[in-house]
């Protein structure tokens, strides 16, 4: 089995290390235009690696040939999200870089299932599926993995206990929401306070150590998880609608099966009127600024 990352910045390794922390893989291949940040990244983790028995084959260069092969590609290259920039602002700058990668995934490892990082991470997503051309089933977002993670974290802070499905859908941004409607946890919360304080929690991170890493690379490790051992898992995941949730023709946020073929099916909730509105709201709002960059 073999994973491919475009993009061995902080996110891209940290999720490679996760990966091969927690799963046996046999070959590991990190591309970055930073040739020598993808090569030493490359040897610290094989030497990582020999320190836990494992001795996967892991290389790392520019060249997207060394992604050939792969199970999984996970894509983290762009430009940085800095302080009080929002994901949206990073689209203009990000779409080009992203159109560039699925040229050349599509050139060296046409087969491999891909799973966008990069942000904003909705439109990378949309973009990353129509210039590959592939099926949506094999090309998915990540965002609201990691949102939800950030609101179980947000809901134990708050007294909440076995928590046992509590989700993000929607957009992997601003408008993000609940999904109240399918939460499953014992104990009472806040509902508002919990809502605002996991839509903003990451510029808080972001404003105090200049990044998001961990949270991501285990979402990431979930996610690609999910693939190689086909557990059908559902996840809330980044994926282009087509009529689901009366939406199409956007990627957004929505429960989804993951299993060996990507997206294995997207789930349809009855959502209560709040929740249909929001998911309308962010499909919206995505959809604007495809508008607006003449997408």
């Amino acid at each position: 089995m073999k994973l491919g990352f475009v993009g061995a910045g902080r996110v891209g390794a940290t999720s490679a290390f996760t990966c091969l922390l927690n799963m046996d893989v046999d070959e590991v291949a990190l591309v970055d235009i930073a040739e020598d940040l993808a090569v030493g990244e490359a040897m610290d983790l094989t030497h990582a690696c020999a320190g836990l028995n494992k001795y996967p084959k892991i290389v790392g260069g520019s060249d997207y040939s060394l992604l050939n092969g792969s199970d999984v590609i996970v894509v983290t290259a762009g430009l940085a999200r800095k302080p009080g920039m929002t994901r949206l602002d990073l689209a203009t700058k990000n779409a080009g870089i992203i159109r560039d990668i699925a040229r050349k995934i599509m050139e060296h490892s046409p087969e491999s299932k891909i799973l966008v990082v990069t942000n904003p991470m909705d439109i990378m997503t949309y973009i990353m599926w129509r210039e590959t051309g592939k099926p949506r089933n094999e090309v998915f977002g990540m965002g609201n993995m990691l949102d939800s993670s950030r609101l179980k974290a947000t809901l134990y802070a708050q007294g909440a206990r076995n928590i046992r499905k509590a989700w993000i859908i929607g957009e992997h941004g601003d408008s993000m929401f609940i999904l109240w409607s399918q939460a499953d946890f014992d104990g009472d919360v806040d509902r508002g306070k919990t809502l605002e304080e996991v839509r903003f929690v990451a510029a808080e991170v972001i404003k105090r150590k200049g990044a998001t890493i961990f949270g991501p690379a285990v979402a990431i490790y979930r996610m690609v998880n999910a693939v190689i051992k086909d557990t059908k898992e559902e996840i809330p995941t980044s994926v282009v609608l087509q009529g689901e949730y009366g939406i199409e023709d956007v990627a957004v946020g929505v429960p989804a099966i993951i299993g060996k073929d990507g997206i294995e099916r997207v789930i349809e909730y009855e959502l209560s009127h709040d929740e249909a509105e929001s998911l309308r709201k962010s499909a919206s709002i995505l959809k604007e600024r495809f508008r607006e960059l003449n997408l």
